[in-house]
């Protein structure tokens, strides 16, 4: 994998591959967060914890977007790039990133015409980056 092609990100526990690390920490999934999480927490009492949402609750534009960082993160497990997290093992499944890459590029067909132009240009890259990897794995 090149450094131009981008890395998958590590999943929160850490359990990605430290030789495959995303080149920064962040995500860059600010703007993929449901906007119902953000106004949740401004309705909070000081201190307390943040509450769940039910996926119901949120608005179908946001548990798109949500769904969308899902299967990206499905995409890097199958290419063996994160590991999974109820293993905590790498296990390469090419056929279930494959389909986690069709269903993020068909989700974001959707999706494309309701975002804002970055964060529409960061789910593009994404899919873009996700499709190289993709063929770079599958030659392997």
């Amino acid at each position: 994998m090149t450094e131009q092609q981008g890395q998958p990100p590590v999943d929160e526990a850490g359990a990605g591959d430290a030789s495959r690390e995303p080149e920064t920490a962040s995500r860059e999934g600010a703007e993929a967060e449901p906007k119902a999480e953000a106004d949740q927490s401004t309705s909070k009492p000081e201190g307390a914890e943040p509450q769940a949402l039910p996926l119901p609750a949120l608005h179908t534009q946001d548990l798109l977007v949500l769904m969308l960082s899902v299967l990206e993160v499905k995409a890097w497990q199958g290419m063996g790039l994160v590991a999974n997290p109820m293993t905590n093992k790498v296990e390469k499944n090419m056929e279930e990133a494959r389909l986690a890459i069709d269903a993020y590029a068909a989700t974001f067909e959707v999706v494309r015409v309701r975002v804002e132009d970055q964060p529409r240009r960061d789910m593009e890259t994404r899919l873009t980056n996700l499709r190289i990897n993709f063929v770079e794995k599958s030659g392997e």
